[in-house]
């Protein structure tokens, strides 16, 4: 979805001289080429040689191993490809990764509008406020979203599943979806809830960049099992267009450290610090090891000053 998104701002905005391709699993061989190549994950099976730019969106959703491939498969001999990655929020791994200057980034502090969303833990005690919510905001013509953390019941998981939940909301509201990863009309879902829904019920399929501009509301089962950059992501979908919005983190844990942080700020790179200080950095090079200290004498997230001190010496 997020692949066709961009194809059509591509279309409407870039000269009518540049020859713009859409890839992805289901392009036919004779759909593509051009100057201008916009695809999934599909462009890492495909034979891309001799683009001068590569530009890698929702970075933090390609493993390292992955960004070497669409970076590397586009070397000629001692010519690289330049590549600019991009995220809204950086994983630790990221993070780090700019903190030590082994890449160099540009930091983008100001929004297309204002957001402004209240961010809440909230638990079994707050669910008839919550349903009340929901109420209220599809009385006003708004949308809201409610992530479940599994598909099916596991008996390994106290959270209700996705499946188990869909009958007790179609039975309360008009309107509702329901999709996940596996589905394979997940999209076509996804766009006819853009159009008509009330409530859609997914898993963390909704993460990445797809635009609902109604949405001013998302519900997250099971938040503290969830990675810091990937509850931004969810909050990220909502309130996209200014409208007032409104994120409660659902839990049963007692100990709510990690969320609490989580709610104090909107700002993405904040919660990249803030992750990479509970979580290190990992192995910035392999990928291998996604999180775990990989420096005996540094520390990526309370050094900063002293990486600083180190650059600037260097370049005197």
């Amino acid at each position: 979805i997020l692949a066709s998104q961009l194809y059509s701002e591509a279309k409407k905005y870039l000269p009518s001289h540049i020859d713009i391709r859409l890839v992805s699993k289901n392009s036919k061989e004779s759909e593509e080429g051009g100057d201008f190549i916009i695809g999934t994950h599909a462009l890492l099976y495909k034979e891309m040689r001799g683009f001068d730019l590569i530009m890698i969106d929702e970075q933090h959703r390609f493993g390292v191993a992955q960004r070497g491939v669409l970076s590397g498969q586009n070397s000629i001999e001692e010519k690289r490809a330049h590549v600019l990655q991009f995220s809204a929020t950086p994983i630790p791994r990221t993070k780090a990764l700019i903190d030590s200057a082994l890449v160099d980034f540009s930091f983008i502090k100001e929004l297309p509008y204002k957001k402004e969303i209240d961010t809440k833990i909230v638990s079994k005690n707050d669910f008839r406020e919550i349903l009340a919510h929901i109420k209220e905001e599809i009385s006003k013509n708004h949308q809201v979203v409610i992530i479940y953390p599994l598909v099916e019941e596991s008996e390994n998981l106290e959270y209700k599943a996705l499946n188990d939940a869909t009958n007790f909301w179609k039975a309360r509201f008009e309107n509702v979806y329901s999709t996940h990863g596996k589905d394979r009309d997940k999209e076509k879902i996804i766009e006819e809830f853009r159009e008509k829904g009330s409530i859609l019920l997914a898993t963390t399929v909704v993460e990445v960049g797809i635009s609902l501009p109604k949405l001013t509301t998302i519900v997250i089962s099971g938040a503290d099992r969830l990675g810091l950059a990937t509850l931004h992501q969810l909050r990220g979908r909502v309130s996209r267009n200014g409208l007032k919005g409104y994120c409660f983190l659902y839990t049963k844990t007692k100990e709510h450290k990690r969320l609490e942080e989580f709610c104090k700020t909107n700002d993405g790179f904040k919660i990249a610090e803030i992750d990479l200080m509970l979580r290190n950095s990992g192995d910035l090079f392999s990928g291998k090891s996604q999180s775990g200290k990989e420096f005996k004498f540094l520390d990526l997230s309370s050094d900063e000053k002293i990486i600083k001190e180190a650059k600037n010496l260097i370049n005197l």
